[in-house]
């Protein structure tokens, strides 16, 4: 396929680095060392504004297939697509903030030209509300429109799930795919230990998850939680977490945004302060919170909250970091989740762009997990995934004919199945070679 990104920021790279290998990618950024930074990349590079019609025409955009507008300005988005679609592109996804433009963390606007609208800030947001389902779930992504969850939780002394990973024993229709241990990621091989501490990753049949929890001996809900930081993605957090009738704080340090999201949050506590202010933190509870979210505009700032609320005592963090080199390093010093806005922009873009698959990158795109839909024709049919799956993957669970499956050894694929596939990075190639017809 032919795409065309524009915006060669977090987003816009991380989408190039997934794409470049399998279709012919053009970049288009008007900021000289962001284009600096794709030159170890097989993708065309312009420099320029990429509202700029004659721009875009030097771009080749009546041939591409995909126009993804992810520049950190709205209204370039928009008119980008717009252009794009003028032009013939069927296919336009644009990356918009103002919530005067979008509600959802995922809209279509056919209607002016754009194929999809992703917000950033809402889609982190819904991401970290989905955490909440019991106290040490860290992730509860829904896939194939909710059939299949895919769960992180943190590892406690007082959990039954400790030891060696053949004899740990799940719910019926969970199956562990992933172990993130300080911050380092690997799929589980017979011989490996789960220990305290250690972040799980499973792939769920959706109605599992109460099991799940009851098994963990984690049945009560999240209750308490406060939000350190007042802007988009603490606005829409607060909101959500509203709606799930929890007790909810917002600490914010600007006075007027204070008062702007106090008329809009009825149920939510706005507190004006500094939330690394250590004795704010400790007077407004920090220590008894269920959850504590970092989520101001400033990777500094959210790393010292957090600490913080650990050494408070607070039970779970979850923490935005803007810059995705950085996830790996908060996960280390103590933060339970770190998410980057541009990580989950990326993966809503590419599941879009990839033929309708799913995809989730995890812990600094060192592992990524992606539903494959076995098409007739495909390598993979009537085979063994368990055999034919190179080295550095794993098949977690199989969608066939609505029902969640874990795979086991004699298992063959059919025409149709949604193969959901964890891979190392340099494993991917591979595996999308058996699904491609």
């Amino acid at each position: 396929m032919r795409i065309l990104i524009t915006g060669a920021g977090e987003v816009g790279f991380l989408i190039a680095s997934e794409l470049h290998t399998d279709h012919d990618v053009t970049v288009i950024d008007k900021d000289p060392d962001a284009c600096a930074r794709l030159q170890d990349m097989d993708v065309k590079v312009l420099q320029g504004n990429a509202a700029n019609a004659r721009l875009l025409s030097e771009a080749d955009v009546k041939r591409a297939d995909i126009v993804a507008a992810v520049t950190g300005n709205d209204e370039v988005n928009v008119i980008t697509c717009i252009i794009a679609s003028h032009f013939g592109v069927s296919q336009t996804i644009a990356r918009v903030s103002n919530p005067e433009y979008i509600d959802q963390p995922v809209q279509d606007r056919k209607e002016v030209g754009i194929s999809f609208m992703i917000c950033p800030e809402l889609t982190m947001a819904e991401d970290m509300a989905g955490s909440l389902y019991f106290t040490s779930l860290l992730m509860n992504r829904e896939l194939a429109n909710g059939l299949v969850n895919l769960v992180e939780f943190k590892v406690t002394d007082e959990m039954n799930i400790k030891g060696s990973v053949e004899n740990i024993t799940l719910p019926n229709n969970c199956n562990l795919i992933a172990i993130n241990r300080a911050g380092e990621i690997a799929i589980p091989k017979k011989g490996d230990e789960v220990k305290e501490n250690d972040h799980l990753m499973l792939l769920c049949d959706h109605r599992s998850i109460p099991a799940l929890g009851r098994m963990l001996h984690e049945s009560k809900a999240t209750q308490k939680a406060m939000i350190v930081g007042g802007g988009m993605v603490g606005f829409y957090l607060a909101s959500q977490l509203e709606r799930m009738d929890m007790d909810v704080k917002i600490i914010e340090k600007d006075a007027d945004r204070c008062a702007e999201i106090a008329d809009k949050l009825s149920g939510t506590m706005i507190l004006n302060g500094d939330g690394s202010d250590l004795s704010l933190l400790k007077e407004e509870g920090a220590g008894t919170m269920d959850v504590v979210f970092a989520v101001t505009g400033l990777d500094d700032k959210n790393l010292l909250c957090s600490l913080l609320a650990r050494q408070l005592g607070a039970k779970k963090i979850l923490s935005r970091v803007n810059r995705n080199a950085y996830i790996r390093l908060f996960e280390m010093v103590g933060v339970d989740r770190a998410i980057s806005p541009g990580q989950v922009t990326a993966d809503a873009v590419l599941q879009r762009v990839i033929g309708g698959e799913e995809v989730i990158t995890l812990s600094d795109e060192r592992m990524e997990l992606v539903g494959f839909i076995a098409r007739p024709g495909s390598k993979i049919i009537g085979k063994s995934i368990s055999k034919e799956l190179p080295k550095g993957s794993l098949a977690g669970m199989i969608l066939r004919d609505g029902m969640p499956i874990v795979p086991y050894d004699d298992l063959r694929v059919s025409a149709g199945d949604r193969v959901f596939v964890m891979s190392m990075p340099d494993a991917l190639s591979k595996v999308k070679k058996l699904f491609v017809i």
